[in-house]
């Protein structure tokens, strides 16, 4: 089986559909959400009543998601072989409570989303940003994610390693490396040297 490029050090996920599976169409929830004006490369403030429902809505919201089978373990892995762990996701303010609330926080170094960083996957700007704070070049990261188009050529177009992580097992696409549950991250990426 195909392994990551040598000298991979982190990992960074994308979160819906990658580490947590969405229970309730989201789609009603991002009527509140000023992300939902991003493709057109720029972010309008919201107004003060979608703010407000925003803010009443987020903790429904981030609870529309559970964990896929396997992730506390397989990041728990992950972790244990060396690797830094982040999170890149079109998302917004509300990512930290959706972490904490799938207890996976404290397994990420660190956490981005684009609604902070002002621009959306697959623009190539937002990875080349997650690049700098995590402080890594591209041949030094893979990016975990669900989507072909955001994720899978969003990645690659920043010069970044794609994995797709095809939970639904639809027909293999877009990427070389395919794994259809977190598990099989444990097949595509082997145990780090030791520090020297």
């Amino acid at each position: 089986m195909k392994t990551v490029p040598a000298g991979v050090r982190h990992v960074i996920f994308d979160y819906g559909g990658t580490l947590a599976d969405l229970v309730f169409p989201f789609t009603v929830f991002r009527r509140f959400s000023p992300t939902t004006t991003m493709g057109s490369g720029e972010i309008k403030p919201p107004h003060f009543l979608q703010r407000r429902a925003r803010k009443l809505a987020y903790p429904v919201a981030a609870r529309l998601f559970r964990p896929f089978d396997g992730l506390h373990e397989v990041l728990t892995e992950l972790r244990t072989r060396g690797y830094r762990l982040h999170v890149l996701s079109n998302n917004s303010s509300i990512l930290p409570l959706q972490l904490d609330l799938i207890d996976t926080t404290d397994y990420f170094d660190t956490i981005s989303w684009s609604e902070e960083m002002g621009v959306e996957k697959p623009d190539p700007r937002i990875f080349a940003l997650a690049l700098e704070r995590i402080g890594a070049a591209a041949d030094e990261v893979v990016y975990v994610g669900d989507s072909v188009p955001a994720d899978v050529e969003g990645a690659a177009g920043a010069g970044i390693t794609p994995i797709h992580a095809d939970h639904r097992r639809r027909l293999p696409q877009g990427a070389e490396l395919r794994v259809e549950s977190l598990f099989g991250l444990l097949d595509l990426l082997p145990p780090l040297p030791p520090s020297e």
